[in-house]
């Protein structure tokens, strides 16, 4: 466990993402690392995030903070389709790609009454990096991770994904600490509970390569990094080739298969698997499987064999794989077997022991 600054302090709960996201407040999402496989505190700062912390949302293609949300406690590993925004990432080129990453869910999104715009924060610049000043004396030779960096005669946001914020900083930002207190004010707040055939669900869907929504990778892998690794690395296969025939939309946040791509005039909803084993079997989900019954164009991408290996600090790396594509992919309901059934029981007499 890292030791932050306020580690001890259990108060100090608030974080700020830094994004451009259409779907902000939904959930924090980032790469487990960023490119060269290195470790990046505005990603790292993800894992950090509990059960009902508080996160600011800035919008950065807007340039102003819009809402406040809270933690839920549900937090998962998968796949997620990146790019890096800052400059030095321009100045390298990045470009969009499927990465290992971390997922921690969000709710009770609660816009700002007027977004705050950062021409307004830089008025404020001195008060807010007068709360740096005395966070950094408190705290000395400690990162902070402050949201806010001196540019020029002026101040921009940190060129990161997600910034620790501490409590100080509301004071001077008025019109989020009303948002803030507000959401606190909310009762009761919303954490994350499951039911024992919700859970059970999920984990059949996250063995099949669908946590959440439900996300991929077979041959039951135990080790959820690995597993995200393999899911990733099919991922990042099938669009490759898939860009070969036509346009191709992602909707494996959405939907229960993952790519739509558009041959011939033909929509194809593409199904993908990946596995470190042999191409003998594959887990789906009701939903994959009620789809590709009543889809008349659905196409399944399995890439087997796949080498994963670890480096002496951990890092996983992926390579290789055999691509098997079945193009239609024809449901055969003699080759389905259940792994687990749903029993409902409302409406069932119990019955006691004498």
């Amino acid at each position: 466990m890292v030791a932050y600054w306020w580690s001890q302090r259990s108060d100090e709960n608030l974080f700020m993402e830094i994004t451009r996201r259409d779907d902000i407040g939904s959930d924090l999402k980032a790469p487990i690392a960023a490119r060269g496989g290195v470790s990046t505190p505005g990603y790292t700062l993800v894992s950090a995030v509990q059960a009902n912390s508080l996160v600011i949302h800035y919008d950065s293609a807007a340039e102003q903070v819009v809402g406040v949300s809270r933690a839920t406690g549900e937090r998962y590993n998968e796949p997620i389709w990146w790019v890096a925004r800052g400059s030095y990432a321009r100045q390298a080129g990045a470009k969009p790609e499927w990465l290992p990453g971390l997922v921690v869910a969000l709710a009770d999104y609660r816009p700002l009454a007027e977004p705050l715009p950062l021409a307004v924060l830089r008025q404020r610049r001195l008060a807010l990096f007068a709360v740096r000043d005395a966070l950094q004396a408190e705290f000395p030779g400690q990162r902070l991770y402050f949201p806010w960096i001196q540019y020029q005669h002026s101040l921009r946001t940190w060129q990161t994904y997600l910034a620790k914020c501490p409590n100080a900083v509301l004071d001077v930002l008025p019109e989020v600490k009303e948002a803030v207190e507000a959401l606190v004010g909310e009762q009761p707040p919303t954490i994350l509970t499951r039911s024992g055939v919700e859970e059970a669900e999920r984990q059949v869907a996250a063995a099949a390569g669908r946590p959440r929504m439900s996300r991929k990778g077979q041959g039951f892998a135990t080790d959820q990094q690995v597993k995200v690794a393999v899911e990733t690395h099919a991922m990042n296969e099938a669009l490759l080739h898939y860009s070969k025939l036509g346009n191709v939309t992602d909707t494996s946040r959405t939907e229960s298969f993952d790519y739509v791509v558009e041959i011939d005039g033909v929509s194809w909803h593409v199904e993908v698997k990946g596995t470190t084993g042999d191409p003998q079997e594959i887990l789906l989900t009701s939903n994959e499987v009620q789809h590709a019954k009543e889809y008349p164009h659905v196409a399944l991408f399995v890439l087997s064999n796949i080498t994963v290996s670890r480096d002496d600090h951990g890092e996983i790396t992926t390579s290789g794989g055999k691509a098997s594509i079945f193009h239609p992919w024809s449901l055969d309901q003699a080759r389905l077997s259940p792994v687990g059934y749903k029993y409902q029981l409302s409406g069932v007499a119990q019955e006691t022991e004498a």
